[in-house]
């Protein structure tokens, strides 16, 4: 009895509509919040797919594939578009439909790192807030943001969908199954944006709600028209749903009653038939013309053919390799991967989400009193595995095929068989728990992934109070070409190794109102004026460029500088900053140099037994642990004496070759030496000791030049492998050097 009114409590708490509509209306609040703190186009493709909703608003056709020009997402299907277009069309937009806007070119100088340095592909002078304020909703930015909003209130629609499937399957389950879909960051993220895989999520979930009543009650006519008509929607959402035919395949075609049962057997294949053929029937109705549209212009129905030729499609025979290497990408994009997936969460983030899935699932493992909704769970199943088979595919043909939005569509159906695997480790009556305990944490990391992630990526720099302005340590006060004022810096540590990285925070101060893009740089230089370290951005770290600035306002700009681990040590060096034009002059200061010089740095040695050590692995091979250079200065003519400090790693069975080379800035050889390693009988873990005379060339321009060095066999160079197993290019670039006319 006190089981039986447990379950009868938790039935009425899952059937109350406030906790769901509690979820959807937090999500909502959520979404518009990673929307506004998306600048426009950040998101994945968002400037091709509006491409696509203007250009049906301004010439109200379809955009075709082609090569030339500025490309739309040509090859989807419209019917998320054409509501774009209904949505926003009535917006003046100033804009030509195939703009381009103004590129940060240094978005994605370093992808993988967890920072607020330059993660705006980007540069946004007006279309977006001015610190924190609200972006201003007229023009292009309402019109993107009206299909935002659109967008997000499909997403809303996924997650109530989500709650209704569960409520079929795992009643009590219901919430925490929605929940877990309305507080994954990335699908929240993408609610917020131009794209669409939010529909797609839409068109998965109501298929399988429909699939799901067939398994629990039967099929009927009213089901036949229903899943016709959403299976011909979805066909003019996104290609990839075609997959869906296999869920509705197995709820028409399960349970099958045995042989034995002939008559049973012929009603029960004969209604199956017909009502798949309705529901084919009906798809071709609504869709068949995009796949006739599709043979006309391209050769095929599906169009993929073009898609291949222009976003440079592959056989999928052989590539098993890229599969192996996707599936990483593609679980952390599947939870929270911002921007292009310039702006990853932790890694600690996507490992114990991965733990919480493989232990939610092993539940399904524990033998309990009670039956499963096998019929129902099968069907969860089928849509789980089937988009992963299509993803799968999708990476062994194209290399931007490992993106987490392509599962959408079985978004509802896995979060529902991991609340229920969940659910198989707690007593009945604990069930609430669980799910209280999964709502709250995904609802916090939704949170987090806001205001930790999202929004500092893209956040313009403060404005400094009169009082910060005047306590910005090491004051200096000169003016870099009538257009900023250098008011401080600071510069942490004083010292560096190789590997390590250096803070320069530098106080800026605008003076006018700029009409171009004035790039900043900040350079570590050795002793012998080389650069060791460089950050070159725009200001804000990219979030606040020139054009944006408003004449007196001041703000800090912290720079990161990342020494290499092959720098060498060990040296003196100082900091130096400026601005300049790209493709430009440098802006002088009143008394004509072209940039300030600031802190000093001390740049230690690591420790190791060779000069400076490093770690440069030759594909398992052998290992470069270390290298000195007699000199960094040098006349045209003179030689250079490099030692390089090898340990073989495996036996030495290959005739290999070092190379290194003196290298201008379109890879010129201006000294060259290649010649075989000395490495016969040499033990494993032995060092040779390998030492290159480099001629400079006669004719070398004064400059700096790069010294790289690597291993080949005659024919291809043998890869640097990382750490995690990937490869990093087929040399290693040491110590720059210094030629000097005389």
């Amino acid at each position: 009895m006190p089981h039986r009114l447990e379950r009868a409590f938790l039935s009425r708490l899952a059937s109350n509509v406030g906790w769901p509509l509690f979820i959807v209306s937090l999500f909502i609040l959520l979404a518009t919040a990673y929307s506004l703190n998306s600048p426009l186009y950040e998101p994945t493709d968002e400037l091709r797919h509006f491409r696509y909703v203007r250009h049906i608003a301004v010439y109200h056709s379809l955009p075709v594939q082609s090569v030339e020009g500025p490309r739309a997402q040509s090859h989807h299907p419209p019917l998320y578009y054409a509501l774009g277009a209904l949505v926003s069309g009535w917006v003046d937009v100033a804009q030509e439909v195939y703009y381009e806007p103004l590129v940060n070119p240094h978005w994605d100088e370093r992808v993988w790192e967890i920072s607020a340095d330059n993660k705006n592909q980007y540069l946004h002078s007006d279309d977006v807030g001015q610190f924190g304020k609200l972006p201003p909703f007229h023009g292009v930015a309402l019109a993107v943001y009206l299909v935002r909003w659109m967008t997000i209130i499909i997403g809303a629609s996924v997650v109530w969908l989500t709650y209704l499937v569960g409520r079929e399957v795992f009643p009590e389950l219901a919430v925490s199954g929605a929940a877990l879909v309305a507080f994954n960051p990335q699908f929240l993220y993408l609610s917020g944006a131009v794209n669409n895989d939010i529909p797609a999520a839409l068109c998965g979930a109501a298929v399988l709600l429909v699939c799901v009543r067939i398994a629990r009650r039967g099929p009927s006519p009213r089901a036949d028209v229903t899943l016709g008509i959403l299976y011909g929607l979805a066909l003019l959402t996104k290609l990839h749903l075609a997959a869906l035919l296999a869920p509705i395949l197995l709820a028409y075609l399960t349970p099958i009653p045995p042989p034995s049962h002939t008559l049973a057997r012929r009603l029960f294949l004969t209604r199956a038939v017909r009502g798949i053929l309705i529901i084919l029937g009906l798809a071709a109705a609504i869709s068949g013309w995009w796949f006739w549209r599709n043979l006309a212009l391209y050769g095929d129905l599906t169009g993929m053919r073009k898609v291949n030729e222009l976003w440079a499609g592959r056989s999928p025979a052989g590539n098993w390799w890229a599969v192996q290497q996707g599936l990483p990408y593609l679980w952390s994009s599947l939870w929270g991967r911002f921007g292009y997936g310039q702006l990853p969460l932790p890694p600690t983030v996507y490992r114990a989400l991965f733990y919480f899935c493989a232990l939610a699932l092993a539940g399904y493992l524990i033998p309990r009193r009670g039956s499963l909704p096998w019929a129902a769970l099968a069907l969860l199943g089928t849509l789980c595995l089937t988009f992963m088979a299509v993803v799968v595919y999708y990476i062994l043909i194209q290399p931007a095929g490992a993106m987490g939005r392509f599962l959408f569509p079985a978004l509802p159906a896995f979060t529902i068989l991991l609340m229920g695997g969940l659910s198989r480790f707690l007593p009945r009556r604990l069930t609430w728990a669980a799910s209280l305990v999964v709502t709250l944490g995904m609802a916090a990391l939704a949170v987090y992934a806001l205001i930790g992630v999202l929004a500092p990526a893209f956040a313009r720099p403060r404005p400094l109070t009169e009082s910060e302005i005047e306590a910005a340590p090491n004051p200096v006060g000169l003016e870099l070409g009538g257009v900023a004022r250098l008011l401080g810096y600071r510069v942490e540590p004083g010292e560096v190794k190789p590997g390590g990285s250096l803070e320069v925070t530098v106080y800026w101060q605008a003076l006018a109102q700029a009409d171009q893009n004035y790039v900043v740089f900040v350079h570590l230089l050795s002793d012998v004026g080389t650069i060791v370290a460089q950050c070159d951005t725009h200001p804000g770290l990219g979030s606040y460029p020139a054009t944006a600035w408003q004449p007196g306002v001041a703000f800090a700009d912290t720079y990161r500088l990342h020494l290499p681990e092959t720098a060498y040590a060990p040296d003196e060096g100082y900091i130096q900053v400026g601005l300049y034009l790209p493709g430009g002059p440098r802006l002088l200061t009143p008394d004509g140099h072209n940039a300030l010089r600031l802190a000093e740095v001390e740049i230690q040695p690591r420790p190791g037994e060779f000069p400076n050590p490093v770690d440069v692995n030759f594909d398992g091979q052998i290992m470069l642990t270390g290298y000195e250079l007699d000199r960094r200065v040098a006349c045209p003519g003179e030689t250079i004496r490099l030692t390089l400090y090898w340990r073989p790693l495996a036996s030495i069975d290959e005739n290999y070759r070092v190379f290194a080379h003196v290298l201008g800035v379109q890879d010129q050889v201006w000294a060259n030496s290649d010649s075989p390693l000395a490495s016969d009988a040499v033990p494993t873990g032995q060092i040779i000791e390998d030492v290159r005379d480099l001629t400079v060339g006669l004719t070398t321009p004064p400059g700096f030049y790069d010294i790289e060095v690597g291993l080949h066999t005659g024919g291809d160079r043998l890869p640097v492998v990382a750490e995690d197993g990937h490869w990093l290019g087929g040399r290693v670039l040491l110590s720059k050097i210094r030629v000097v006319s005389e």
